[in-house]
């Protein structure tokens, strides 16, 4: 990479929304084969030989960090910012006429925030947010459900468009007189929020007008080291050392530190691949690579030898050591039905999957429970998911099986 463009990686904005045309994947690093299969992606993404100059961690002497302390520089995000990068991103947008451009359609991967963005858009522009159906309104085909709420003026926010729709004979028709009312103009501004597997699907029923579409620009290595370094600044002055525990190379530089000796780790660059830039997959596996040694604040505090040293220094677990989910090499049809299901429709309840798959209801259980046990899916409340862990596993297998697949 030129100085030029490290430059402009580096003033790059953290949280950028962009057409959806200009979506960029991060890259692979250049020393391994985009051929590689998936199962051995993890495999082959290592670093070369430690130097025998580095400290080294073993990983029996390692442990979780404490909550409180993953809490503190690792938060859930202030999706405010990313709410405030989507304001300026459609300004344009909204100064047009209602007639003209009457919706924005803001589509994001799952785990993304980009309902949760879109909530803390509308909160903070006092913007009316449309309230989505349960599953036996959308059956009913209820072509009133949303003039109750639409009165008065826009602009009018969607934020989860999947949950308006199901894949079932009588679950597809409120969706599409909704899209069709809202690219009337007759409601005003609409944005709407949809998740890139639903809208993968929906642009195979929808033959109206297309509207614009946005999304969330792409995680890459720069950004991931930007966001997690800002982080750590706020929290702690940037007093913590974040360096690989096999080979003590730095995972996030330090601050005011210009010795060009320094090894670095391209540990987050292979994160932002894996993940394809999904900022919420992307900081599920950093929360979970970072460990510490036991009492090792404590002996830092009282060091003599070094007065400079940070207090603490996070140990980041080496990419092939790490155990993310994988699928069971027996995985068949149910579990693909399935695990298909879930994404398409951002989470379903046990009894709506029996609906719309066809297996019993002994099938649904013993399948979901499987896939639990391989921390593939999980369940919140009633619902069901994909786990942000296992979702990379999943939509690689899903794809490779030939299945309708996001763009992400």
């Amino acid at each position: 990479m030129t100085s030029s463009s490290a430059a402009d990686k580096a003033d790059q904005p953290t949280w950028q929304y962009v057409q959806l045309a200009d979506y960029q994947l991060p890259t692979t690093p250049v020393t391994y084969s985009a051929r590689v299969r998936f199962t051995s992606f993890r495999r082959l993404f290592q670093r070369d030989m430690p130097s025998q100059s580095l400290p080294l961690k073993a990983q029996e002497k390692l442990s979780s960090l404490p909550q409180c302390l993953l809490e503190t520089i690792a938060p859930i995000p202030d999706w405010r910012d990313s709410a405030s990068a989507l304001d300026t991103a459609m300004s344009d947008w909204l100064d047009k006429d209602a007639q003209r451009a009457p919706v924005m359609v803001i589509v994001g991967a799952p785990y993304s925030g980009n309902s949760e963005a879109l909530k803390a858009l509308a909160k903070m522009q006092s913007w009316r947010i449309l309230d989505s159906p349960a599953p036996e309104q959308i059956l009913s085909r209820d072509s009133a459900l949303f003039s109750s709420q639409i009165t008065g003026a826009g602009p009018w926010v969607l934020p989860n468009l999947e949950k308006i729709y199901l894949r079932h004979a009588e679950g597809l028709q409120l969706i599409r007189q909704f899209i069709a009312h809202a690219c009337s103009g007759n409601m005003g501004k609409v944005i709407i929020g949809c998740d890139s597997w639903a809208w993968a699907f929906i642009q195979h029923l929808w033959s109206g007008p297309t509207p614009a579409v946005m999304t969330l620009q792409a995680f890459d290595e720069p950004r991931l080291i930007k966001y997690f370094q800002g982080l750590i600044n706020a929290s702690t002055g940037g007093q913590l050392l974040i360096r690989q525990s096999h080979d003590g190379r730095y995972v996030l530089p330090l601050l005011e530190k210009h010795d060009t000796s320094m090894e670095y780790s391209n540990f987050l660059q292979i994160v932002a691949a894996y993940s394809r830039g999904n900022f919420g997959i992307a900081q599920k596996i950093w929360c979970t690579s970072m460990q510490t040694e036991p009492g090792e604040n404590q002996q830092e505090q009282h060091s003599t030898e070094q007065p400079d040293m940070p207090q603490q220094t996070i140990w980041v677990i080496p990419w092939n050591q790490l155990k993310l989910p994988s699928l069971p090499s027996d995985i068949g049809c149910n579990e693909a039905f399935i695990l298909h299901a879930l994404l398409l429709h951002n989470g379903l309840t046990q009894e709506v999957l029996q609906l719309l798959l066809p297996l019993s209801q002994k099938n649904v259980l013993a399948t979901l429970y499987r896939l639990k046990e391989y921390e593939l899916v999980e369940r919140d409340n009633a619902v069901w998911q994909v786990t942000p862990l296992g979702y990379p596993a999943v939509r690689q297998f899903l794809q490779s099986s030939r299945y309708l697949v996001d763009h992400f």
